[in-house]
Order: C-alpha cells, then structure tokens, then sequence
C-alpha cells in the first residue's frame, strides 16, 4: 500500500476534512504544488483555487479515490506525517452552484466599472479569484 498522512482542512466556521490521503495538489503564489508521505516540513501561503486529493485504494494495486474542493487564500502547514490547509472558505466541487459562481463574477466586473476606494477595489477582485476558483473546482471535478 502506498504511504499516507493525515490531512486536514480548517475554515473559520468548520473542520472541512480530516483523512488519510497519498497525495495533495494545491495552488501557491508560485505555482502547484504537490505533497505526498515524507514531505520535508515547511509552511506554504495557499491561494484561491483547487486542492485535489488523492486516497489510496481499499485493495492492493486498487486505483484510489479523488476529491476536488475549491478553497480561498489562507497557508499549509506541512510536516510529517500531517498536512494541515487553514483557509478562509472551502467547498466540495459538487456542492458548488456553478450559476451562482457565474453571477458572483458579472457582479463583481460590474463593481469594478466603476469608481472605487482601495478596499472595495480589492473586495471585487478577491470575489472574483474566489468565484472563479470555485469554478475551476467545478470543471475538475467533472472530469474525475
């Protein structure tokens, strides 16, 4: 069987996951990045996007299970045997409504049209990485 390490997903409001898992794909300021059992440990800034997890098979030489969720910016803490993701929201591809994504994109465009202070400028823009990642988790997890 291949090596696991418990990982985990915090939001403010809930304890997201909590499993066994043999791999994890994030999105950093710098790119994907992937982590699998024996990781060196390290701390790493997460931002809006997907996380795609990989579990192993129940069986021998089984083909394992993946998950896809959408979350927003927060940090990972990896080491040892744990992977910890504390993020500002995070959602089951499948439980996202992609219509509501969509809109929350045009509304957010809109509020950009126009004339804004700073703060309402970085509101709109994080509405639309956050929207649009969503959307993103969407599309992958349609095709896993």
């Amino acid at each position: 069987m291949a090596n696991t390490f418990t990982l985990s997903i915090f939001a403010p409001d809930k304890r997201f996951l909590e499993i066994e898992a043999t791999e994890v794909v994030f999105s950093t300021p710098e790119g994907r990045m992937g982590v699998m059992a024996g990781h060196m440990p390290m701390v790493a800034s997460a931002v809006e996007g997907i996380v795609e997890i990989k579990q192993e098979g129940v069986r021998e030489g089984e083909q394992g299970e993946r998950k896809t969720a959408a979350i927003s910016q927060g940090f990972v803490d990896i080491g040892g045997d744990k992977v910890s993701f504390f993020v500002g929201t995070a959602e089951w591809a499948e439980e996202i409504d992609e219509a509501r994504a969509k809109a929350a994109i045009q509304r957010a465009q809109a509020k950009l049209d126009g004339e804004l202070n700073r703060a309402e400028y970085v509101r709109a823009k994080t509405a639309i990485a956050r929207a649009m990642a969503r959307l993103k988790a969407v599309d992958a997890g349609k095709r896993v």
